[in-house]
């Protein structure tokens, strides 16, 4: 088998929390972390957890085979705003990050904080200073660019004192 090919290094059988059979398969992504899926037989439903190298670390587990039962041990099925995943217990393995869709994308949007205001008021303030300096194409882009990272009031300006 080629060296970039990835093949499962744990399989597992799991009852988790809703009652239900899992089959855990966990495979190795190195140098990226691991990928944990879940599958369900009956719903057909498969969830994914992906740590990280640095969250494996984090965690103290290893490739091994007791350290795979661990992290396989510690996956339960979690249901939260409607969203059904899968989660570990290992406070180091954190959860995926929830991607926004439909409907959800504008509420996201409109209660994004940026500073002292929601990230729409900033982007319009942005896109009224771009429309001023009216730049062409694809200066327009990096010109946008350049003035929201200027003027990002949740990045710290740093003041480097000349030696």
């Amino acid at each position: 088998m080629p060296s970039n090919k990835k093949a499962s290094v744990f399989t597992h059988g799991k009852k988790l929390s809703d009652g239900d059979m899992y089959i855990i398969t966990i495979i190795d992504l190195e140098p990226a972390g691991l990928l944990v899926k879940a599958y369900n037989q009956s719903s057909n439903a498969e969830y994914t957890l992906s740590p990280t190298e640095g969250q494996i670390k984090d965690a103290g587990l290893s490739r091994s085979e007791n350290d795979l039962t661990k992290l396989a041990d510690s996956i339960d099925i979690v249901t939260k705003d409607s969203r059904t995943f899968i989660s570990s217990t290992l406070p180091s393995i954190k959860d995926l990050k929830v991607i926004p869709s439909g409907p959800a994308v504008s509420t996201f949007i409109s209660s994004t904080v940026v500073g002292s205001e929601t990230l729409p008021s900033l982007l319009t303030t942005a896109l009224s200073e771009l429309c001023k300096v009216k730049p062409a194409g694809l200066d327009a882009v990096k010109w946008l660019g350049e003035w929201l990272l200027a003027n990002n009031p949740n990045q710290p300006h740093v003041e480097e004192s000349e030696a």
